[in-house]
């Protein structure tokens, strides 16, 4: 039974060690999505691209981010 636990602990901390990266990627998906179910279909691809461009915001901002966490958990 600790085995489970443990491999649902590792899961875990793995898709929440960095609430911000969690958090933006939901937010991006969950707009996209009702972004898809209120417009036409002749505006999905523009959806597409603003999820592509979101996602790639999202992962600059978490590398520009990760050095700026390191730095201040070394400090304390």
């Amino acid at each position: 039974m600790t085995v489970i636990a443990d491999v649902f602990k590792e899961l875990f901390s793995m898709f929440v060690a960095d609430v911000w990266l969690t958090l933006a990627v939901l937010i991006l998906v969950l707009s996209v999505a009702f972004g898809v179910d209120i417009t036409p279909s002749s505006m999905h691809v523009l959806l597409g691209f603003t999820m592509l461009a979101g996602c790639l915001l999202i992962i600059v901002a978490a590398t520009v981010r990760y050095p700026r966490r390191l730095k201040r958990q070394k400090d304390r």
